[in-house]
């Protein structure tokens, strides 16, 4: 068996076809030698009870007259002729066993007598005998007068004869079969040549197609000519034009994969931003684009040793929980990437699932944003100082106050020292303590000022909001009660924590803040039906979401300004007044630490604006800050 796997089809083919045809003449021989056989066998008893019969009827009369010397001659003249070789022997015998004739030249055979008496001489019947060693069907027919029977002429009919017939055809049988298997021969070895031929071409042809070469169906006109349309109508011919027509479409993919393998290095290497594949999961860094290697000033070798997370302040636990899984997708805004000689720059990252070299792996692209970032970070300054610019007639009176109360205390005690009076220890003791608690107050309301003024990084930290909350209160929260606005605060205590910047969020509820005040000067101004501004700061959690709302019962918004306010530049105020960027520069901020900031509004009662968060919560195992900014 294993020899025949071994073999190429074409010679299974011819095999598989010979031997069936081989095994079937063999079977067919054994057949046809059985029917022989019978049809032969039955034919020499009736050809031997025929020449009985007319023995029988011959003898009748000299049976009756025991007449030995007839009997005799009418048996040998029934062996004679062309009979000779089918009779062997010949008796005449009486009812009661006894032989008259016979053809038995040398004598009788010793168990003859025997065998010629133990016969059932009644009816016609053919049994099997052996006489001298020799097998002969031997023949019984009765010799009747009327009713009846008066002997027996029986026969010994000769097998060898059957057996040289059936030598002389088989002989012819034998040869009948040789040509009919030389003609299969051919035959089989022709349609096997013809059934794997074009099979053959199709290996060979397949062999070309994984080396490559995809023209070997246009170059080769040995196929054209052999596969003509309509020439042939079988399944090998159908099995060769489908595929045709697969090499036809993968020749086509094939080329189409190669332009955008070409096209994908043209872009990968001239690409004007660094792009980086990583390993999925471990984030290793597989390769880089010069662009890359330019930017960070790093070799090429030693960018291949390093992760992803080496080179940028990337949260790494944010970052594998939002790496994308089919489509491209922005992973993470404004992220630091540190150059080789210390210097770090601002980038976008944007991500893509693909494989790299039978690997699974990320295509990251950073685009550079540090002028963006830079000249947002002026704006927002801007948008700062023209707040504190609102804000400073009150901030000078803030201010006023604690220097009021230290040149009193210095002018009583000049005063004093110009009378020539003792100042009494106690009010000594009172008017220092004033001057040095003022000096305090007026230290701390410049330290607000400086701190808020400061120009804000983008950097992520841990901050409490609640605790942003109370630094604009302390701001700016007597400056709105002097304008008959009551500052609500509704913070809930335990607050969870957030990931954003104390100085940006403090810039953001400012804002907000500010906008109320104005909202509710305006109603205050143009309607005068409120007694009282009320603007109210609520904070609030809920699972893994940290929120602040921010109400006022001011002029509100109208429906169709509220998709809006968000726009740069759009603004509902005055000409002079505003620029139309402290929203948009709010919902940028916002946006920066993964947040939402939405509106809700009754016009002619007043808005609230509410933002979330998510919460920032400590997890087992978390990695410490790769770099501390």
């Amino acid at each position: 068996m294993n020899y025949f796997n071994q073999l190429s089809l074409k010679n299974k083919i011819f095999i598989s076809c010979l031997g069936i045809i081989l095994l079937v003449s063999f079977f067919i021989a054994l057949f046809t030698r059985s029917l022989l056989i019978t049809g032969l066998t039955g034919e020499l008893k009736k050809r031997g009870i025929g020449i009985a019969q007319g023995v029988a009827d011959s003898a009748r009369v000299y049976m009756l007259t025991k007449n030995r010397a007839e009997l005799t001659a009418i048996a040998y003249d029934a062996k004679l002729g062309n009979r000779k070789d089918i009779i062997k022997y010949l008796m005449i015998s009486d009812n009661r066993g006894n032989i008259l004739a016979h053809t038995f030249t040398t004598g009788f055979p010793p168990n003859i007598e025997t065998l010629v008496k133990n016969q059932n001489i009644e009816t016609a019947n053919i049994t099997g005998a052996e006489v001298n060693g020799h097998l002969f069907f031997h023949v019984v027919v009765p010799v009747k007068e009327g009713i009846y029977t008066i002997g027996s002429v029986q026969a010994g009919l000769n097998k060898r004869h059957i057996e040289r017939l059936i030598s002389d055809l088989r002989l012819l049988f034998l040869s009948f079969l040789s040509m009919v298997s030389i003609i299969f021969f051919f035959l089989s070895h022709r349609l096997a040549l013809h059934i794997t031929k074009p099979i053959s071409s199709l290996i060979r042809y397949t062999d070309q197609i994984t080396r490559g070469n995809f023209n070997i169906f246009f170059e080769d006109n040995r196929i054209k000519t052999h596969w003509k349309p309509g020439a042939r109508n079988d399944e090998i011919t159908k099995l060769t034009n489908s595929f045709i027509k697969m090499t036809s479409r993968l020749k086509v993919s094939t080329n189409r994969l190669k332009e955008s393998q070409k096209k994908y290095h043209a872009l990968f290497r001239s690409g004007p931003n660094p792009i980086f594949v990583v390993k999925e999961k471990t984030f290793d860094i597989l390769d880089a684009n010069p662009n890359a290697m330019e930017m960070l000033g790093y070799e090429r070798r030693e960018l291949l040793r390093m992760n992803l997370f080496s080179i940028g302040n990337l949260n790494e636990i944010d970052f594998i929980h939002k790496y994308p899984d089919h489509d491209t997708m922005v992973i993470s805004s404004k992220v630091k990437f540190f150059k080789k000689n210390g210097e770090f720059i601002f980038v976008n990252i944007h991500a893509n699932p693909s494989e790299y070299r039978n690997k699974k792996v990320l295509i990251v692209a950073a685009t550079d944003i540090t002028e963006l970032v830079e000249k947002d970070s002026q704006l927002i300054q801007a948008s700062k100082m023209t707040n504190l610019e609102k804000m400073s007639a009150g901030i000078a009176h803030e201010i006023n106050q604690p220097l009021n109360a230290i040149k009193m205390g210095s002018e009583y005690l000049c005063m004093m020292k110009e009378k020539k009076q003792t100042v009494k220890d106690d009010d000594l003791d009172m008017v220092l303590s004033q001057i040095s608690s003022q000096v305090t107050r007026a230290a701390e309301i410049v330290g607000r000022l400086k701190t808020f003024s400061r120009k804000a990084n983008f950097s992520r930290e841990v901050i409490q909001i609640n605790n942003c909350v109370r630094a604009v209160n302390k701001i700016i929260g007597r400056q709105i009660t002097l304008q008959n606005i009551d500052l609500v605060m509704d913070l809930t205590p335990l607050l969870p924590t957030v990931l954003a910047h104390n100085n940006r969020m403090e810039q953001v509820i400012f804002n907000l803040v500010t906008n109320a005040k104005d909202a509710i000067n305006e109603r205050i101004e143009d309607r005068n039906d409120i007694e009282k501004g009320i603007i109210t700061i609520t904070t609030f959690f809920d699972d893994d979401i940290v929120g602040i709302s921010i109400a006022d019962n001011g002029t509100g918004i109208d429906p169709g300004q509220v998709d809006l306010i968000f726009d740069s530049f759009y603004t509902t105020k005055e000409m002079g007044e505003g620029m139309g960027l402290g929203l948009s520069i709010i919902q940028g901020i916002i946006k920066d630490y993964n947040g939402t900031i939405c509106v809700g509004s009754t016009p002619g009662h007043g808005a609230i604006f509410k933002i979330t968060f998510p919460a920032h919560v400590q997890k087992t195992g978390e990695m410490k800050a790769k770099r501390n900014i």
